[in-house]
C-alpha cells in the first residue's frame, strides 16, 4: 500500500490517504479505549468471563436424596409402627402370627389407630395371603427403589429429587415390613371422617412423592416449553 501510495503522489486521493486516514484511525482506537471499563486507578479491568452452567454432582445428590433422606423416611416409618404395636400390647410379629389382630382404638372425632396388617400393597391394595405374592412384592419393592435410585442421578430440579426420596424411603420402609413379618403394618384411620384406608407413614411418603413427581413433571415441562 506503502509503495503505491509513493508511485503516485500527485494523486488527491493519495494525499487524503496518507494524511487524514492514520488520523481518523487514531481517533477511533481512542474512542474504543475510552468505553474499556477501568479501575478507580485508571487501569484497564479484566473482561469478566461468562458464567459458567453449574454442574449436577451426582454423588451429592444421591447421598443427600437417595440415602440419607430415605433413611430418615424408614426410621420415622419402623419408630411410629412398633410404637403402634407397643401400644396394643401385642408381639413386634404381630402381623405374622395373626395378620388379622382386629385392634382398634378411637383416638379423637376424625383420626384412630387401628392396627391392621397388609398383605397386599399401599392402601389395602392385592389383598390375600399368599408366599409367592409376598417374595414378589418383596423384589419389586427392592428393584423399584433401585431404579429410581438411578434415575434421582439425572433430574435437575430439586423438588424431583425430594419425590424420589420420598418414593425409595417409603418403598424401603414397607419392604422392610414384608420381608420380616409377611405383611405391612398399618394403623392411621381417618374413616371417622370417612377415608376408609388405614395406612402408615412409609404409604405418606410413597403418596406425597407421586404428587411431587408429577408437579415436577408439569413443572419441568413448562420450563422446556419457555425455554425453546
Amino acid at each position: 500500500m506503502k509503495d503505491w501510495l509513493q508511485l503516485q503522489p500527485n494523486c488527491a486521493f493519495s494525499s487524503y490517504l496518507r494524511s487524514e486516514l492514520p488520523n481518523r484511525l487514531n481517533r477511533g482506537n481512542r474512542r474504543a479505549m475510552n468505553n474499556v471499563p477501568k479501575n478507580h486507578d485508571g487501569q484497564t479491568k479484566p473482561s469478566k468471563k461468562p458464567k459458567e452452567a453449574p454442574m449436577t454432582d451426582r454423588k451429592s445428590v444421591w447421598v443427600k436424596f437417595g440415602v440419607i433422606l430415605p433413611i430418615i423416611v424408614v426410621i420415622f416409618d419402623q419408630i411410629t409402627k412398633i410404637a403402634s404395636i407397643k401400644f396394643f400390647k401385642a408381639p413386634l410379629n404381630i402381623c405374622e402370627i395373626n395378620p388379622r389382630p382386629g385392634l382398634t382404638y378411637d383416638f379423637s372425632p376424625i383420626v384412630d389407630l387401628t392396627l391392621i396388617c397388609n398383605q397386599g400393597i399401599s392402601w389395602g391394595l392385592l389383598q390375600g395371603d399368599s408366599p409367592l405374592k409376598r417374595w414378589l412384592l418383596t423384589l419389586f419393592a427392592v428393584v423399584m427403589s433401585v431404579a429410581l435410585f438411578w434415575i434421582l442421578g439425572q433430574t435437575k430440579d430439586r423438588l424431583s429429587r425430594w419425590a424420589f426420596g420420598l418414593v425409595i424411603g417409603g418403598a424401603v420402609g414397607n419392604a422392610i415390613d414384608r420381608f420380616l413379618f409377611g405383611a405391612v403394618t398399618d394403623f392411621i384411620d381417618f374413616s371417622d371422617i370417612g377415608f376408609n384406608y388405614v395406612f402408615n407413614i412409609a404409604d405418606s411418603a410413597i403418596t406425597v412423592g407421586v404428587i411431587g413427581l408429577f408437579i415436577g413433571a408439569f413443572l419441568t415441562r413448562d420450563v422446556d416449553k419457555l425455554a425453546k
